[in-house]
């Protein structure tokens, strides 16, 4: 900057200067115009809020019985709530850390942060609020009863336990979840998503590492550029996904897939398959007899069989070919494609189609 803008800038600031002090109303007390008062706030822009505090909220809420849902809005951080409190009551540590200009105004700011209540019917609301000045940064650790539903929203973070179901709005970071008596919903993003128990779940994640374990009454999934491993679990599997590697394990239940690009991996279905894809890699490993629709491009399609399930194979390949050497089975070729159609196992009413473009089908045996 030269000396010709540095003049012009000083120019408009005493002139800015002037016409405040022309304009403004008198001063009353200290909150008049001052020089010492102006330069006092420049100063304290300008270092920002160097002070830090924190303040703990403790607190015991008495709940009637008709209550049926705990709902937590906005804790910027941690949130841990367990269901294992006794009675009709609520319990909660509630953590702010708090910016300022000084130790003792940050203290002031964590201490004004609070937990609005509103009572909703059989819900309660406890709501997070927070001075406007400097910035704050809050966690919770909730006892409540194991009867009541948890709804959190917009938080950095949720491990959650015992409760009778969850649902969980603008979610990220990690969240792990267990021992959860009905229905887990919601959506969570760019963290690991860990679920232990539930009657059933219902989530869209969003470049989330997932795992999914022993969930009793059916699992239907919106994955987006992420992982997921599903284990132990029962009921219908539903899963929309794109960009996703997606893992099943000991599913009992009928699963569909649907989606673009990824990865499948489905091991010993116990009832119908149907996985609907385009340019994801697919491979089912089948120790007993389902019926199954296994449609791809692009990349492999795999079929492993562990033992001799009996069923009929209708398998064709477009722009590509078949791979089944180790049943020394040769698929018919026309041009650029093959088919292939086989008994396999005895005589069954099963039947397993796969279809492929641009990307080969491969049957073996485990290894």
């Amino acid at each position: 900057m030269g000396k010709r803008e540095l003049l012009i800038i000083v120019i408009f600031v005493a002139v800015g200067t002037v016409a405040y002090q022309i304009a403004a109303p008198p001063a009353t007390g200290d909150r008049g115009f001052s020089f010492a008062n102006f330069f006092k706030e420049a100063r304290r822009e300008i270092r920002g809020n160097p002070g830090q505090a924190k303040f703990v909220h403790k607190e015991t809420i008495e709940i009637p019985s008709h209550l049926r849902e705990i709902r937590l809005i906005g804790v910027s951080e941690g949130v841990k709530i367990l269901g294992d409190s006794a009675g009709d009551k609520v319990e909660y540590e509630f953590t702010v850390n708090s910016t300022g200009p000084d130790n003792e105004t940050a203290l002031g700011y964590a201490k004004e942060s609070v937990l609005k209540r509103d009572d909703l019917g059989d819900a309660l609301v406890l709501r997070a609020t927070y001075p406007k000045p400097a910035s704050q940064r809050s966690t919770i650790t909730m006892h409540v009863p194991a009867r009541l539903a948890v709804r959190v929203e917009s938080s950095l973070g949720a491990d959650i336990s015992g409760v009778a179901s969850v649902h969980m709005e603008a979610m990220r970071s990690s969240v792990t979840i267990s021992k959860v008596t009905g229905s887990v919903t919601g959506t969570q993003q760019d963290g690991e998503f860990s679920l232990t128990g539930a009657g059933s779940v219902k989530m869209r994640l969003i470049r989330s590492k997932s795992k999914i374990t022993k969930v009793a009454g059916g699992v239907t999934l919106d994955l987006r550029d992420g992982d997921c491993d599903i284990a132990e679990s029962a009921g219908i599997l539903e899963i929309d996904e794109v960009r996703s590697d997606l893992t099943i394990e000991d599913h009992k239940g009928a699963i569909t897939i649907r989606g673009n690009d990824g990865g499948i991996t489905i091991r010993r279905p116990s009832a119908e398959v149907r996985v609907d894809v385009r340019r994801a890699e697919v491979e089912v490993l089948v120790e007993r007899a389902t019926p199954m629709t296994l449609i791809t491009s692009d990349e492999p399609l795999r079929l492993v069989l562990a033992g001799s399930p009996a069923f009929t194979l209708d398998a064709a390949a477009t722009d590509s070919g078949i791979q089944a050497a180790e049943f020394d089975l040769k698929p018919e070729t026309t041009e650029a494609d093959a088919r292939l159609s086989h008994q396999f196992g005895g005589k069954s009413d099963v039947r397993v189609t796969l279809r492929n473009s641009r990307g080969e089908i491969i049957i073996r045996k485990q290894k």
